[in-house]
């Protein structure tokens, strides 16, 4: 069932409309908590995609939390070369770059 309310979520986003995709992401989270340990990878999955809806609000300090929450998640429970840990460090870049914070991106 959580995955079902992330993939609703991901159809909000993409049809721009943040707070319903919000809406979605904080239901799966719920349900993940209650049957998953704290490190599964779809924590992971979750945080970052709530950290690309905040970035899309322009929330980029919620943003960068929610990121950083998935990168800690993905450190521990993927192989150090995935591509979903360079995904989250990109979207990472990408909310420096936007907070004019090129320096760190």
């Amino acid at each position: 069932m959580a995955m079902f309310y992330n993939n609703i979520g991901i159809i909000y986003q993409e049809e721009k409309k943040y707070f319903e995709a919000l809406d979605f992401y904080e239901k799966s989270l719920a349900i993940d908590n209650k049957h998953l340990p704290p490190d599964h990878p779809d924590f992971g999955a979750s945080y970052n995609n709530i950290g690309i809806v905040h970035d899309c609000l322009g929330h980029y300090d919620l943003a960068l939390d929610h990121y950083n929450r998935s990168l800690k998640i993905k450190l521990k429970s993927l192989p150090a070369q995935h591509p979903n840990i360079a995904m989250t460090y990109k979207n990472m870049g990408l909310v420096h770059e936007n907070k004019d914070e090129l320096y760190r991106a």
